[in-house]
């Protein structure tokens, strides 16, 4: 799913929600705010959870409107990121899923 509208007209505003719920509501402490969003579905696997930050971090690079240029510096700058980049020769899995996301949104857009 993309940050724009589906055939049942899903807002912004809802794909947000959804992943930010999923990312909250990760443990049983968080019940009650699930409950209160009328949120039943548990993250819980880090491997989702990972992407469900790729894809609200590619969204909100193009909510900014930042170019790809400038969403790669930005990568750069952040120590963790960094780390992981040089571990696995100049481009991690964070980096390399946040790029995917912001490329494939691009396409959508045109």
């Amino acid at each position: 799913m993309t940050p724009s509208r589906s055939s049942k007209s899903r807002t912004l505003e809802d794909w947000i929600s959804e992943r930010v719920r999923k990312l909250t509501c990760t443990a049983n402490d968080m019940i009650p705010l699930a409950q209160a969003c009328n949120f039943k579905e548990k993250s819980k696997w880090k491997e989702e959870r990972d992407q469900l930050r790729a894809e609200l971090d590619a969204a909100y690079f193009h909510l900014y409107a930042l170019s790809r240029p400038d969403v790669e510096f930005i990568l750069t700058t952040f120590q963790a990121i960094a780390n992981q980049d040089a571990a696995q020769n100049g481009q991690g899995k964070t980096r390399r899923q946040i790029l995917d996301f912001y490329d494939d949104y691009a396409s959508k857009m045109k």
